[in-house]
């Protein structure tokens, strides 16, 4: 009997405003100001995983960048250093990490990133030790911030060149060792994403993990029932969406016609059942949360088969873990036989 316990963290995650950073007082404020936020708050979530001895915990989609076009694509310049940083924090409260970072990259020719962290002040606990000064107390600002600061004052956004820089949305995969064990490339971007995106090409991939075969999708990937097909075509037990997904997607062909007031709501708690069914695994959604008068609606969650939802939370910040017998997925298949069917038609 192999169990497995999710922590499901929907975040609100704070957006830079659009443009590029406020850098007039740059060699004393944070270049990332909203990314530290994120992370700040991503830590307290991951602490209090670990005290309810979660074993993964999933963030939703842009759960640190915040939204990353209109002259914001500055914020997927320090990405790899923000891997790092969950890659630490994974090791340090020894569970397995999953969200997505968007990686920027430039033209050969341009000026490279700095090497530095720009999040190295950041503590990996929020109750830092008694004899530590926490850096994230100090009003002056860090060496790597500086350097960074600066980086961003001489190749400012509103460059040609620096202003599209080409970008990955990509779920990663961190285990409870630090080490990353898997990324995937947003194939399916939502329409608005293609004008600042570039979408993946790679295959799907699972990873093997302790408690079984894991992929992951993001966001509007859920909407391809092929790509979730693949997925349980290569074995995989457990899925992970991180998702940020607003109530006003549809709009505004939506008010052409009659509609339940939570339709956008209910499309994606149909989508991620029928794709737990259909795949015969572990759904995991993990959508952003906030005010919903700001179009956000949150109902991220878990899914199993035999047992339905599992996990549920409503458009607030939240944090909820469950525990799963993975049994129950030799059950399901057992009892519906949709991945053997399938097994059979590839075959033939």
């Amino acid at each position: 009997m192999t169990k497995i316990r999710i922590a499901v963290a929907q975040t609100a995650t704070v957006v830079a405003p659009e443009g590029p950073p406020a850098l007039e007082k740059a060699h004393s404020t944070s270049p990332f100001s909203t990314i530290d936020q994120n992370l700040v708050n991503a830590i307290s979530y991951v602490e209090r995983a670990a005290k309810d001895h979660a074993d993964v915990v999933i963030f939703p989609e842009y759960f640190l960048q915040g939204l990353v076009n209109e002259h914001r694509q500055y914020l997927t310049f320090p990405s790899k250093h923000l891997i790092t940083f969950l890659q630490k924090l994974a090791k340090e409260h020894k569970l397995s990490l999953c969200g997505s970072i968007v990686h920027g990259t430039r033209e050969d020719g341009s000026a490279p990133f700095p090497e530095s962290s720009p999040f190295s002040h950041i503590p990996l606990t929020s109750t830092p030790d008694i004899n530590t000064k926490s850096k994230t107390s100090s009003s002056s600002i860090t060496a790597a911030q500086l350097e960074w600061a600066e980086y961003l004052e001489k190749q400012p956004s509103t460059m040609e060149e620096n202003a599209k820089p080409t970008l990955y949305n990509t779920a990663f995969f961190i285990d409870d060792r630090g080490e990353l064990i898997g990324e995937y490339i947003k194939k399916n971007l939502w329409h608005p994403e293609r004008d600042y995106i570039k979408a993946g090409e790679e295959d799907h991939k699972v990873f093997e993990t302790k408690w079984g075969k894991i992929g992951m999708m993001i966001c509007w990937d859920m909407s391809h029932p092929s790509h979730a097909q693949e997925l349980a075509n290569l074995g995989a037990d457990i899925i992970l969406a991180p998702t940020f997904w607003y109530a006003t997607d549809s709009e505004p062909a939506i008010h052409k016609y009659e509609h339940d007031p939570q339709y956008e709501h209910q499309m994606l708690q149909s989508i991620c059942f029928s794709r737990c069914l259909e795949t015969e695994t572990v759904w995991v959604m993990c959508n952003v949360g906030g005010d919903p008068l700001e179009g956000f609606m949150g109902g991220s969650g878990v899914w199993v088969p035999l047992r339905g939802k599992i996990a549920s939370c409503d458009v607030s910040e939240k944090l909820q873990v469950v525990e799963i017998d993975l049994d129950v997925l030799k059950d399901a298949r057992n009892t519906y036989k949709v991945r053997e069917d399938a097994a059979k038609r590839i075959a033939t």
